[in-house]
Order: structure tokens, then sequence, then C-alpha cells
């Protein structure tokens, strides 16, 4: 838990430098098993647009701060425009077991007020060959002048090539209310892990801030 205390705040002193273009959304949620984190980043660096910097980091800890419930994933990508919504992409994850690994993908990214669509699938180098898909889908219609509805279906699966067996895989589901910077609502997460795909399940409030 306190490693997620430190992220969180750690992005907070970053806004001035991160929340210059587009907001950055950055959301908690208190559930009945632990803590989840969820950070998204897409920012341009250069004058075209054609070059961006893609950052998702997922975290979870249970409130005893148990190393074994501690999950901290930090995924980084340069994309390179295409067209009509796709990128070439190539990055550097760093895993909190795996450590540094290198990898390649496509990311499709739509995105308006009211919807956002993100597809990122990549193939993984490292400690040995896996393919990773995100995916995320946002829809956030407007209600009045000053609320919206929100919600969010997101998913990941990872598959390790080199053993042929399930690696990862999680669904996380969002309902709530935004008023100007801030969202609130339900969560659910579940997530499954290595060949066994052991089980665990988190649900409760969640509370988003876009810096």
């Amino acid at each position: 838990m306190k490693n997620l205390l430190s992220l969180f705040v750690c992005i907070c002193l970053l806004h001035p430098v991160l929340g210059q273009k587009a907001p950055l959304p950055v959301e908690v949620m208190a559930g009945n098993n632990r803590a989840n984190l969820l950070i998204i980043i897409n920012r341009p660096i250069d004058a075209a647009g054609k070059f961006n910097f893609f950052n998702v980091t997922v975290g979870a800890a249970d409130y005893k701060n148990t190393p074994s419930e501690t999950e901290i994933v930090l995924n980084n990508s340069i994309t390179y425009a295409v067209g009509k919504g796709f990128a070439a992409a190539s990055g550097l994850q760093w895993h909190y077991k795996l450590g540094f690994v290198p990898t390649v993908g496509i990311q499709f990214l739509k995105a308006s007020p009211d919807y956002l669509i993100v597809i990122f699938p990549t193939y993984n180098f490292k400690p040995g060959p896996a393919i990773e898909t995100v995916a995320l889908a946002e829809f956030k219609p407007k209600l009045s002048d000053k609320l919206r509805l929100y919600t969010r279906l997101q998913g990941l699966f990872v598959r390790d090539i080199e053993h042929g067996v399930h690696a990862r895989r999680g669904t996380s589901l969002r309902a709530g209310l935004t008023f100007d910077k801030f969202t609130v609502g339900l969560g659910s997460n579940f997530d499954a892990y290595g060949p066994l795909k052991f089980e665990k399940s988190n649900h409760g409030l969640f509370f988003q801030m876009r810096l």
C-alpha cells in the first residue's frame, strides 16, 4: 500500500510538467480486498504530433502491505502515428516481478469527449517471448452542463509463448458520475495469475482525478 501511495504522490508532484496538454487521469479504487491504482499518460513529444509518449501504470496492494499482494507495472512506449488512429510502438515495461521488459506493438486509439477506445497488443521479449494485449473502452455521455455519466470496460491478457501457457489476465469495470475534473463511482476488478489461473477479485469505490 505504501508503494501505491508513493507513486500517487510522485504523479501529483509531476503535475506541472505532465499536465500541460490533455488531462492526465489518476484513479484509485478502495476495494474489499485491496487498493488499485491506474494512471494513463498520452503526450505528444514532437511539434508535428507524430510521436507520442504513452504510459499505462497499474498497481495493487492489500491493506497490510503484504509483499506477495503488491503489484506495480509501468508500461512505457513511444508511438508513431501512421494514420486512422493506428500507431507503431516500441517501449520498455517495468514489471514488479520480471524487471525491465522490451516491447514492440501496434496501438489503436480513438477519442472524443464522449468516448475513448484503446487497443494495444505488444510482443514482449523478456524474460521469455509473450504476447500482451491491453484494451480499454470508456463511454462518458453528457447528462447536464456539469455532469457526465462515466463507464469503463478494461481488459488485459498475457500469454507466455515460450511455454504455451496463460500468464495473466484481468478485467476491470467502472460506473460512476463525473463532476468537473473528478469522477466517483463503483468498481470491480477480476484478475487471474499464472498457468493455474489463480483468481483474485476486488470490489469497491473508485475516485478519479484529472490533473
